[in-house]
């Protein structure tokens, strides 16, 4: 599963939505979730430390915050779930990065 991200720019901190009710069967929820985040394209030593606190999960959907990353790096964001009955789907969105200056 892919989310679509067009940008962030490197000042912002804000909330990315992943939702997963297309791949849930009825009456199935979300139990837990967890995030990871890795370079694609460019180089940035900790891609982890645009990681804001934990995902949350609200209803069928999940959002992670992030914050900070570096100009011209493209990043991917990855969300697993586990559902309550015991499914593991995982979903990425890959997010280009830029300085203020650049859009």
């Amino acid at each position: 599963m892919a989310e679509s991200f067009s940008y962030k720019l490197t000042n912002e901190n804000e909330l990315f939505a992943f939702d997963f009710g297309q791949v849930l069967a009825y009456n199935e929820t979300i139990s837990t979730a967890t995030s990871s985040i890795i370079v694609m394209d460019g180089v940035d030593a900790s891609p982890f430390s645009m990681l804001i606190g934990s995902p949350a999960i609200t209803n069928t959907k999940v959002n992670q915050r992030l914050s900070g990353g570096i100009s011209e790096v493209t990043y991917r964001l990855i969300i697993t779930i586990t559902t309550s009955q015991g499914n593991v789907v995982t979903a990425v969105g890959d997010l280009p990065v830029y300085a203020n200056n650049l859009v």
